[in-house]
């Protein structure tokens, strides 16, 4: 998972930022480093937006291919 995989999580879920920062209990820049390539996803990250938003391969899976294709923005 990559940052545009976090913000497509986020932007499913309809959360902003920084309400999707303490729904993990991380701080909104921290997000929003990710999101914008500054900071790698960490694997205590990845665990915690499985956790709280259920992200399995099957959710992976469908931002990866909206990413390959030419007609969403992600």
């Amino acid at each position: 998972m990559d940052g545009t995989g976090v913000r497509g999580i986020r932007v499913m879920a309809g959360m902003t930022q920084a309400s999707f920062a303490e729904a993990l209990a991380v701080s909104q820049s921290c997000i929003s480093d990710v999101e914008n390539g500054r900071r790698t996803v960490s694997r205590d990250l990845r665990i915690k937006i499985a956790q709280v938003f259920g992200t399995g391969d099957d959710v992976l899976a469908a931002i990866q291919r909206a990413k390959e294709s030419t007609k969403l923005a992600l």
